[in-house]
């Protein structure tokens, strides 16, 4: 696995929008911005950050702008604007080989899951699956696991642990609903290669071109592979059917431990519960439901294809990387 060169107080990172541009929410990107520069971080952007739309523009623009970042020997690293829906479209004009040839992190969440995923699993580099898109580091006052996520940047893998209370869902910035994981088959305290991202990404993946999942996993099966999934909206049904066609496709045969965040967008038809669904389509793994990770927040920082150990029980709950 390539480790990118962590960032220094003089960085520069390079953001694109290769999903949806940030004009329906600029002021949050300007404030988001701020505290990157606040951080000593310089910010360059390309042409299609500031924009609006279904996405940021057409599919060849996007693979082109986020290529210029990875050639630009001024960037050092590479962050995604914003989320969406549709930049599964641009896979195919993206050239990985530009990617590979200049390896720099590239961080996102959500729908750039697909990038983060295929860098990471088809050419062995490390990715950052980050709290959110760069257009959402907007609070006043930066909750912990944002000024996390900045050490993590700078190479200080602080031990992540489990937060006490979550996000009010109808106040923003307001952590005031008691925050609680839910083990399911015991207590979990596994070291393993982390890997994943949002479900309903992941599931879009599977039998593509780019589904090089079942290679990745032989290469680090000495490891074993600690899984991580964000539900934005899917399902519990859904969710079930889910994790058995990654079951059914081999992604769990080395399988140490699973994570499943909190569901941003809950629903069900049968009255199923998100951790019975778990539970149902993976009845031997270990795993823990409403992790601090995904839409809900607050939500670690996450590095694809490091190490890390994760710990799960009534006194204590952490996720911690180490190369």
């Amino acid at each position: 696995m390539k480790y990118p060169k962590y960032l220094n107080e003089s960085s520069t990172i390079g953001i694109t929008a290769s999903s949806c541009g940030v004009l329906k929410k600029i002021d949050k990107y300007e404030k988001s911005i701020k505290h990157f520069k606040d951080n000593g971080f310089n910010i360059v952007e390309t042409n299609n950050v500031r924009t609006d739309g279904l996405v940021s523009s057409d599919k060849v623009t996007r693979a082109r702008e986020l290529e210029s970042l990875f050639l630009d020997k001024n960037v050092d690293m590479v962050a995604i604007a914003s989320g969406g829906d549709f930049l599964f479209d641009m896979l195919e004009e993206v050239d990985f080989n530009i990617l590979k040839d200049n390896v720099k992190w590239l961080a996102g969440s959500s729908d750039p899951t697909s990038l983060l995923y295929i860098l990471t699993t088809n050419y062995d580099i490390a990715t950052i699956y980050s709290p959110c898109n760069m257009s959402g580091f907007s609070s006043d006052n930066l909750h912990q696991s944002y000024l996390n996520y900045f050490e993590i940047l700078k190479g200080n893998l602080v031990k992540q642990e489990k937060f006490s209370y979550m996000e009010n869902p109808d106040i923003d910035d307001l952590f005031d609903q008691p925050n609680e994981w839910i083990n399911l088959n015991g207590n979990i305290d596994e070291t393993g290669i982390v890997i994943g991202g949002c479900i309903e990404v992941l599931k879009d993946l599977i039998g593509t071109k780019f589904d090089k999942t079942n290679e990745f996993l032989e290469k680090y099966k000495d490891e074993g592979i600690i899984w991580y999934f964000d539900v934005f909206s899917m399902t519990s049904e859904s969710l079930y059917n889910t994790l058995l066609q990654f079951k059914y496709a081999g992604w769990f045969k080395y399988v140490k431990a699973i994570i499943v965040g909190k569901v941003r967008f809950p629903n069900t038809f049968t009255d199923m519960r998100y951790e019975d669904a778990v539970k149902r389509a993976l009845p031997d793994v270990k795993s823990v439901f409403n992790f601090d990770i995904g839409h809900v927040k607050p939500s670690f920082t996450i590095i694809n294809g490091m190490n890390a150990r994760l710990i799960s029980n009534d006194d204590e709950g952490s996720l911690e990387f180490f190369s």
